[in-house]
């Protein structure tokens, strides 16, 4: 466990932080990657997935700081590139696995660490 917040000693439970931290992992490699496309070719497509990976990455963030906001932001970023990759011409399947990511996120949230879910630490 990793105590955030000492002023109330929220604990998250193990494998949320794990997740979280690989989450981030994940989303600077890939943020790296999109730098580099807008610099090479600066289309819509580029510069829209630049901008929902640093989205991304400050929602995680937030999470890792208990901040609920954080929360409804991953919701928001897992919409919108659900709906781009549905307009990209992506199938559903396809474009329902990168909401995957999310859905884990939340079942994640309701493990209990000391009988408190990570959700309800979330502020």
């Amino acid at each position: 466990m990793i105590i955030l917040n000492k002023e109330n000693n929220q604990k998250r439970n193990i494998v949320l932080t794990i997740y979280l931290y690989f989450t981030l992992f994940i989303g600077i490699y890939f943020l790296k990657e999109d730098f580099q496309n807008v610099f090479n070719d600066s289309d819509f497509d580029n510069v829209f997935l630049l901008i929902v990976g640093v989205a991304d990455i400050i929602f995680t963030f937030m999470i890792l700081d208990w901040r609920k906001f954080g929360f409804y932001g991953l919701l928001v970023t897992s919409l919108l590139l659900m709906i781009f990759n549905l307009i990209s011409g992506y199938g559903l399947l396809i474009s329902l696995l990168g909401f995957f990511g999310f859905i884990i996120i939340f079942l994640l949230l309701q493990l209990k660490k000391k009988g408190v879910s990570g959700w309800k630490n979330l502020k």
